[in-house]
């Protein structure tokens, strides 16, 4: 019981620098733009420190969110390989047969299965072939 008093007593005394940054670099700035070194008024240079601080939080969000989405896109990468598109003037014949008299729309609908992951472009061509009289 004792050592767990003393652990809850550790973890708040690590807290409370923490807490206290916040109100020590607002005091710094308060004493800096007082001092009048600033150049500007008063409420200028908090505004301006302020708005700087923001600016620079923001971006040290979005470099975060960046370099995950980096990370992201990296293994997304690998995973699978993007299929590729090739038109159907130039694809070889898979066998020697004739394909059968296709509709404009079977014609799109077969050209579409090319869009799709490799190992579901077999069951796409299958089922519109499956709609051919």
């Amino acid at each position: 019981m004792k050592k767990l008093a003393l652990f809850a007593f550790l973890g708040l005394m690590s807290a409370v620098p923490a807490m206290a940054q916040g109100e020590y670099s607002y005091e710094n700035d308060r004493r800096y733009c007082a001092s009048g070194r600033s150049g500007m008024d008063f409420n200028s240079c908090m505004r301006q420190l302020r708005h700087d601080r923001e600016r620079q939080d923001r971006r040290e969000y979005e470099r975060r969110e960046y370099e995950q989405r980096r990370e992201y896109d990296g293994r997304q990468r690998w995973q699978e390989p993007a299929p590729v598109y090739v038109p159907e003037y130039q694809r070889q014949p898979q066998y020697q047969q004739e394909r059968p008299k296709l509709s404009d729309m079977q014609e799109r609908a077969l050209n579409n299965c090319n869009l799709l992951a490799p190992r579901d472009q077999p069951r796409c061509r299958a089922t519109v072939m499956s709609t051919v009289r």
